[in-house]
């Protein structure tokens, strides 16, 4: 990264926080500012200040161009990362801006940064200075071609490309880069434990049949968003192999007041039988979205002592009100057997309201114009199969827990 002259600190320091858009059409008439520069430090810090908080409130540190900032991990999620790890080394293959290296790296000893480009490196190296990170080296390279230079590590974390030769998004393992399906075996060969960043979009039971030697599968939810989920592996003959032969499979969601997680073992989710309710109670539990990846319905429903609305109906009910429930919980005011007409008439009374649909024939939007009412959260309505196939709309009135 050059270095950055003084009126363009200036600048950046004087419009910290204008719109960067109007900056560019509006240039600085002293020839002295380097417009691009200028525009990309803004433009970092402004993104930083929600996504990455500390960084943000840290003089000095400068910023990656626009698609660095939006691949980077938050700090939420790489602390969660950093959080599943430690020991003597590690090495992060997916250098990037280096959000994720700069978590372990308070977490292991030594630590090695591999990244091809050049600027993001000579950003890293800048910015370690300013975070007073001094153990982590940095190799301007890919992983092929210094995976075998690296001395055995504790751990590995690959963040593999989710994009092809033309920039199009990919899910699959095999069209990621580098192929993981390739390159997992002489990974392993070098490390206790191989942490892999996917797509929210991956199939996560496809995905544990590609990599068996996964131990652990962590869903990972921001303000109810589903940002990544992370395969852990090991190698199956290594003396500290974690045994794969039923993964765990985390479900966590990291918001402004607590940290909800559900946890449960792929096996006994898998063999415990859905406790289905045979009448709706009091309160509807919608779980969030890194449970609803997950898929560990049975662990939730034995976690909270919920009974799903249905076999396929991720919907929960009960009598008790659970207000440490990883989702949303609402009050269930009505009940309206679906007949479209019929049920129309019978919510005229509602101008707006936020309409879901779970195990339903019509999507939201259909069920919405069938209705005839407008998008708003004055109250909330869910299309849904109940246990005995009966299809209805629960009105709802969300409680404000949690969510």
């Amino acid at each position: 990264m050059q270095h950055i002259n003084e009126p363009t600190l200036q600048y950046i320091s004087a419009h910290a926080s204008d719109d960067v858009t109007h900056l560019a059409l509006h240039p600085s008439r002293d020839p002295q500012v380097d417009m691009s520069v200028a525009l990309q430090q803004i433009a970092g810090r402004q993104k930083a200040k929600e996504k990455l908080p500390e960084w943000y409130a840290t003089e000095g540190i400068l910023y990656p161009k626009k698609v660095s900032m939006e691949q980077c991990s938050s700090s939420q999620t790489a602390e969660y990362k950093a959080s599943l790890v430690e020991g003597k080394s590690f090495a992060d293959f997916s250098g990037g801006f280096g959000v994720d290296t700069v978590a372990f790296a308070k977490k292991f000893a030594k630590g090695w940064y591999v990244e091809p480009q050049e600027e993001l490196c000579e950003l890293f190296q800048h910015n370690c200075k300013v975070l007073d990170i001094n153990n982590v080296d940095i190799i301007n390279g890919t992983m092929e071609d210094n995976l075998a230079s690296i001395e055995h590590l504790d751990m590995i974390y690959l963040d593999p490309s989710r994009r092809d030769t033309h920039g199009r998004r990919v899910v699959s393992l095999s069209d990621c880069t580098p192929n993981l399906l390739e390159w997992k075996s002489a990974l392993l060969e070098r490390c206790n434990i191989l942490m892999v960043k996917m797509s929210p979009m991956i199939d996560i039971f496809q995905t544990l049949r590609d990599l068996p030697e996964t131990y652990a599968v962590h869903v990972v939810a921001v303000e109810g968003e589903c940002k990544e989920v992370l395969f852990l592996l090991s190698r199956g003959d290594a003396p500290w192999h974690v045994s794969t032969t039923s993964p765990t499979i985390v479900a966590v969601d990291i918001n402004k007041t607590a940290t909800f997680r559900v946890e449960t073992i792929l096996k006994t989710e898998h063999t415990t039988p859905p406790q289905i309710a045979i009448e709706l109670g009091t309160y509807l539990y919608e779980p969030n979205a890194a449970v609803m990846k997950a898929g560990i319905f049975n662990a939730l429903s034995q976690k909270f002592q919920i009974s799903k609305l249905a076999k396929n109906t991720n919907l929960f009910t009960s009598n008790e009100l659970h207000e440490n429930f990883p989702g949303r919980v609402f009050t269930i005011e009505a009940v309206h057997e679906f007949h479209p007409r019929k049920t129309a008439k019978e919510l005229s009374h509602l101008e707006s309201a936020s309409i879901a649909v779970r195990n339903f024939p019509l999507t939201a939007e259909e069920l919405r114009k069938t209705l005839k009412i407008k998008d708003g959260n004055t109250c909330y309505l869910f299309g849904c199969t109940l246990w005995d196939g009966r299809k209805v709309v629960v009105v709802g009135d969300k409680l404000a827990i949690n969510y």
